[in-house]
């Protein structure tokens, strides 16, 4: 049960992220990681004067993410200034300042379509000034599907069954093409 819980998303997010003293502080000394170089990467976390940020855009999709943005959410709350999040239908919906769409997994359908959508346009709306949070997690590339220029959701949705469900490819795999 220890183990669980010290992977529930939540949690973890919630660690990364906090205000004192009108400052957003970003980061936690347990989620460093070692450099090419031997450095502690992540040691110290970021700050930002709330003063001095512009908007706060909250974006993502996964199986994980609607339970990390609930964190950034809850930290934040009203200072959001638009955000959009992509889950697995099914899930119970608990945002409240960011918009979530259930979209279609591991098969993605239209709703993938229109989150990501909505995802890439809260994205191309960030000045210099805002700080874009990415809540990203497993299954995000069939509940975040936005096809490139050529391709229809038909086509995605070709590739993924045929690969993943009737050649037997693994996800990372799958994801590869998927993401080509």
């Amino acid at each position: 049960e220890a183990g669980l819980a010290n992977t529930d998303p939540y949690d973890n997010a919630r660690r990364l992220l906090h205000i004192h003293d009108g400052q957003l502080w970003i980061g936690h000394p347990d989620f460093s990681v070692q450099g090419p170089e031997n450095e502690l990467l992540g040691s110290q976390p970021l700050s930002f004067e709330l003063s001095q940020i512009g908007e706060i855009y909250v974006v993502g999709g996964g199986k994980a993410a609607q339970r990390m943005a609930k964190a950034i959410e809850d930290v934040l709350g009203s200072r959001i200034s638009a955000g959009c999040i992509c889950a697995k239908k099914g899930e119970q919906p608990d945002l409240r300042h960011i918009e979530l769409v259930l979209a279609g997994h591991p098969i993605p359908d239209e709703d993938s379509l229109e989150g990501a959508q909505k995802i890439y346009d809260i994205e191309q709306q960030a000045r210099q000034d805002d700080i874009v949070f990415v809540a990203e997690s497993g299954g995000g590339t069939a509940l975040m599907t936005l096809p490139g220029p050529g391709l229809r959701l038909q086509d995605i949705q070709d590739v993924t069954r045929k690969l993943y469900f009737e050649c037997g490819a693994t996800i990372t795999e799958t994801n590869i093409v998927r993401s080509h």
